[in-house]
């Protein structure tokens, strides 16, 4: 076996055991925190805590146990587990927003503190998000942003020259073939794959709200859209969680939190042939009056679906 082998080799095989490493059980699992007030830094106490401790259950397959509590007058918590490799930990308290953290286990004892951020009524949001019984329901209504391509009649190649792309209209929360009635949406490209570049018109425009800016969750951060900066098209390098959209009435702002996974679907088209799509869907929040807020005010959540919900940013 050559030298360049052997090194790739033992190169795969020292991955292999730092992942096998990082996800071993830890026994005899002691879980300690303290839950804040973000400002003051005052304890908050009766905040709802739920604790998700990961095991592995077979050699490549993770479970979790759950334990729920509330904060004492310290607004200090404390849970045991018998194993894991993973402490995943939410709270909520009433007038405040959740928070979460996701935690690695280094040792069997790990201290994980919370700040909680006061809660700001924002009437006047319009939300739609892929959490909501719209998405389960699996209907056409709920936001995304698509190309489809017809495959050539006969034939299992594509007809990129009669691609469509669906953008989205926050004004009414759906999406159209006609982009000229949206405020974004992916380019067509003469390409079988996800598309690459958004593009708005020119009254509106995007900026990219990327992974390394989000502490906990883009729902609740990211909360003031800017006024300038926006551009009209723009190419994605896979970082992005979401973005700020400048809607192409040039007045009103909005924000989009990208799910994670991609649309990458062949279907039927009624007339013995196929077409493919490719895109994302998305959660989106709007706000029609014109200014810049988009907190998002409901803080009621079930905090297991806020840390195991992949489509909950």
């Amino acid at each position: 076996m050559c030298d360049f082998m052997k090194t790739t080799l033992l190169n795969i095989l020292l991955i292999a055991l730092t992942t096998l490493a990082s996800c071993q059980d830890r026994k005899n699992i002691v879980v300690t925190g303290q839950v804040v007030d973000e400002t003051t830094g005052k304890p908050i106490s009766n905040a709802e805590v739920v604790v998700l401790c990961w095991y592995n259950h077979n050699i490549d397959d993770a479970s979790f146990n759950k334990q729920t509590l509330a904060t004492d007058k310290d607004g200090k918590y404390q849970v045991k587990f018998d194993k894991g490799h993973q402490i995943d930990v939410a709270s909520k308290a009433s007038g405040y927003q959740p928070n979460r953290s996701y935690n690695e286990l280094k040792d069997n004892e790990i201290e994980v503190n919370l700040k909680l951020t006061k809660k700001k009524e924002n009437p006047d949001l319009v939300t739609l998000l892929n959490t909501d019984k719209v998405m389960l329901n699996f209907k056409e209504d709920f936001p995304f942003l698509r190309v489809r391509i017809p495959a050539i009649k006969n034939r299992n190649d594509l007809d990129f020259k009669n691609a469509i792309t669906f953008g989205f209209d926050f004004k009414t929360l759906k999406t159209n073939s006609d982009t000229t009635q949206t405020d974004l949406w992916f380019r067509i490209e003469n390409k079988e794959g996800q598309p690459t570049t958004i593009a708005t018109s020119k009254n509106g425009g995007v900026i990219p709200i990327l992974d390394s800016e989000i502490k906990s969750s883009l729902l609740y951060e990211k909360t003031l859209a800017p006024t300038t900066g926006y551009v009209t098209t723009y190419k994605l390098t896979g970082s992005e969680v979401g973005f700020f959209v400048h809607c192409r009435d040039g007045k009103t702002y909005g924000k989009i939190i990208l799910e994670k996974s991609a649309i990458d679907i062949s279907s039927p088209d009624g007339q013995g042939s196929f077409y493919k799509e490719f895109g994302k869907n998305f959660s989106c929040l709007y706000q029609p009056n014109g200014t810049t807020d988009l907190t998002y005010s409901q803080t009621d959540i079930d905090l297991e679906d806020f840390l195991v919900d992949f489509r909950q940013r």
